[in-house]
């Protein structure tokens, strides 16, 4: 028609996120025909990569994830060899989830195994060499990236910054690494010199990996507000965090470029949905009952004696005596249920890296204690169920800076006990009842606050004391917890923390 005017639709612009991650949990499969065969989680750091993707997926928000190829891992976990897997890898579309491929990685079960250094190194390089500027591209420029922990940091937040893209850095843990200059052959140092955090160390000019990361980062998130502060006043040694990285966050917190958003447990372990479960329930139903259902068949494949009704503590963390404590436990937990006889104590975790020490201690503390005592080696079907029947799910960290098994024991209908610092300090509140005089029922667990056998003694002792109650105080606090939980530690709670600091950086603008 003569004079008619054409509208022309244009398509609305979005600002693209990319995770860069060392690790992370299954991942929802809107990011693409790989990313159900994607898992490597070494640490809560993978459920919480896992969460966000599915929570900013959900949101509309143009969501991609960059993270190391481990195929013998993904193998494993995806029950497929290593045939199928390169059919996978040659034939379906990755979409937003970007594998990291390197011989120096490539048989390794984790990204902290082998050689880290190295490992860092050649993740480091392909991100700044290839992902960054590809997935820019593939959003007409716009893009935020959300580095997390040390090995996503150094020339990765530089190369960004040094390139105008908004970076947002989350702090998970007290981990660095210092990586001789010499080794980033194939990166333009040169130009990002001005970017880059070096010192000298063992001889030679490195760079601080961690440093670099909090220096450049528009804005710098911790997974704790108590985590923050003891970093920020010195309560943390330097042999925890280095003089250099405590500096740096000093300065940031200054400028006002911190932020804290607490992790929140992934849907997929709420217990009214979890697969590995003899049986599924939620704060509506009959939960005590579901619980020594679970909790049968947990002592069975645990080798504990069966007693439904028995005092489960419950320790689902790694065998780490520098930060977990696992030799506190270990010195006292023959005693501990010689002095408690209703009460049974089971562990599953792994040592660190190559050290086997701890497990081959908790094993024998196993076989001595006459059923009393449970230890396994890190599985997930099995530590999920432990957290179903456990009563209380506790650990004796040195310090923590967010920790997830408070949440996840809370949301399974369990108490939490742990030491008075970090994240635990910010997610248990002392359980007080009306019964006992307190103006209201509050709280979820118990805490205490020396780092020494005593005090763990002190804090388990307690938490025996509130599960001897009668079965119906028991259940009325249980279920509140379990409510409680769901409400301050959502995922939406946790997405809607991120999503403002992405806003923030990016100019105040929306990302969609």
């Amino acid at each position: 028609m003569a004079g008619a005017i054409k509208h022309i639709s244009r398509k609305k612009e979005k600002t693209a996120v990319l995770l860069i991650t060392p690790e992370t949990g299954r991942l929802p499969e809107k990011m693409g025909g790989m990313s159900k065969f994607i898992s490597g989680k070494s640490g809560g750091l993978g459920e919480v990569i896992a969460a966000l993707c599915g929570g900013l997926t959900e949101r509309g928000v143009e969501c991609h994830m960059a993270t190391l190829n481990l195929p013998r891992r993904f193998q494993r976990e995806s029950h497929i060899d290593d045939e199928q897997w390169q059919r996978l890898r040659h034939s379906v579309d990755p979409e937003k989830v970007h594998l990291v491929s390197s011989s120096a990685f490539g048989d390794l079960e984790s990204p902290y195994a082998g050689d880290p250094i190295r490992n860092a190194v050649e993740f480091q390089k392909e991100i700044v060499n290839q992902t960054i500027v590809r997935v820019r591209a593939m959003n007409g420029g716009r893009l935020i990236v959300h580095s997390h922990d040390w090995m996503t940091g150094g020339v990765i937040t530089a190369y960004a910054r040094m390139r105008g893209c908004p970076v947002l850095h989350t702090v998970h843990n007290t981990h660095n690494a210092h990586i001789p200059l010499v080794q980033f052959g194939g990166v333009d140092m040169e130009r990002l010199h001005p970017y880059l955090y070096l010192d000298e160390y063992n001889g030679q000019t490195c760079l601080d990996n961690q440093a670099t990361a909090i220096k450049n980062a528009s804005v710098v998130s911790f997974v704790g507000h108590r985590f923050l502060r003891e970093i920020i006043d010195g309560d943390l040694g330097d042999k925890i965090i280095s003089p250099h990285v405590r500096e740096e966050i000093r300065l940031k917190d200054q400028s006002g470029q911190t932020e804290t958003v607490i992790n929140a447990p992934a849907p997929e372990m709420y217990p009214e949905r979890c697969s590995n479960l003899a049986r599924n329930y939620g704060p509506e139903d009959d939960f005590l009952a579901a619980k020594r259902e679970n909790l049968v068949e947990f002592q069975k494949r645990m080798g504990l004696n069966i007693d439904p009704n028995a005092i489960l503590l419950y320790w689902p963390s790694r065998l780490d005596p520098s930060q977990k404590g696992i030799h506190l436990l270990t010195e006292i937990a023959q005693w501990f249920v010689i002095a408690h006889p209703d009460v049974q104590i089971a562990i599953i975790g792994d040592g660190v890296g190559s050290d086997r020490t701890h497990e081959d201690i908790c094993g024998r503390i196993a076989c001595a204690s006459g059923g009393q005592i449970g230890y396994q080696r890190f599985q997930e079907p099995l530590s999920v169920l432990g957290f179903a029947a456990a009563s209380d799910v506790f650990g004796a960290s040195l310090y923590e800076p967010c920790g997830q098994i408070d949440q996840i024991g809370n949301l399974f209908g369990a108490t939490a006990t742990n030491r008075d610092t970090g994240g635990y300090h910010d997610k248990i509140e002392e359980i007080t009842l009306q019964i006992d005089g307190a103006s209201a029922d509050r709280g979820n667990g118990f805490l205490f606050r020396d780092y020494d056998t005593g005090g763990l003694w002190y804090g388990l002792s307690r938490s025996v004391e509130f599960h001897r109650r009668p079965a119906e105080i028991r259940e009325a606090q249980l279920r509140r917890i379990m409510r409680e939980t769901r409400e301050k530690h959502s995922l939406e709670r946790m997405i809607d923390g991120y999503m403002a600091i992405y806003e923030k950086i990016n100019g105040g603008m929306p990302l969609m």
